[in-house]
């Protein structure tokens, strides 16, 4: 079998995506047992489900709402073989395991369409069209989920920096425009406002300084 040591680098990493349970298994198996790391080693499939790669997006995700993020000529790709994906590998690990060198040929080599013995033409189910479509899919949700997670962590840095420049009554005796608390809040941390465009800074500080008043007037 193929051995894992990445206890050396694991922590430079915030996500560790393996492309199926078994390499999962291995990483974790090469890993100290109470260093927390499961939350950080996640399977390719887990990003085919909505629940999961749209856990940190404030409003519920679609199949739309993903679909949307995808070129449109990959979701052409993978639009055909959707609800196959989503329907009946809810786990979908088994999509993304491996095989011998022969399999895996013969796999890309399979047309994306078949007949059956009606004469119509269905998605086939079998070798790489398939893998390939919850491969985009897998990604996209990926992409959904590192977008989200980024937003999170930055409005989470956002009201703590607002909460560290003003927090007491006399913040709002002394506070004369939204201009000026976003100059303060600039010189506080660049790399955090900057994420944010000047309407949004402006709705953030806006919406502090009303929980401000409702606190102390």
């Amino acid at each position: 079998g193929t051995a894992f040591d990445v206890s050396y680098c694991l922590d430079q990493y915030d996500l560790i995506i393996a492309v199926n349970e078994d390499i999962q298994s291995r990483l974790l198996f090469s890993l100290p047992p109470d260093g927390g790391y499961e939350h950080k080693c996640r399977r390719l499939s887990e990003f085919l489900s909505l629940d999961f790669c749209g856990i940190q997006n404030p409003t519920k995700m679609t199949d739309k709402s993903l679909q949307d993020m995808m070129d449109p000529s990959l979701w052409d790709r993978a639009k055909p073989f959707y609800d196959i994906v989503q329907n009946y590998y809810p786990t979908a690990s088994d999509i993304f395991s491996g095989g011998d060198s022969t399999t895996l040929r013969d796999s890309v080599i399979q047309p994306r369409m078949v007949l059956t013995e009606n004469g119509a033409a269905i998605p086939n189910q079998q070798g790489w069209p398939l893998r390939e479509a919850a491969m985009l899919m897998a990604c996209t949700g990926i992409t959904r989920f590192c977008l989200d997670t980024m937003d999170a962590q930055f409005e989470t840095a956002f009201q703590a920096l607002l909460k560290t420049h003003f927090y007491r009554r006399e913040h709002l005796e002394d506070f004369t425009s939204i201009s000026q608390a976003d100059d303060q809040l600039r010189k506080g941390s660049l790399t955090v406002t900057g994420y944010f465009s000047p309407q949004q800074r402006q709705t953030r500080i806006e919406n502090h300084f009303e929980e401000l008043r409702s606190k102390f007037l």
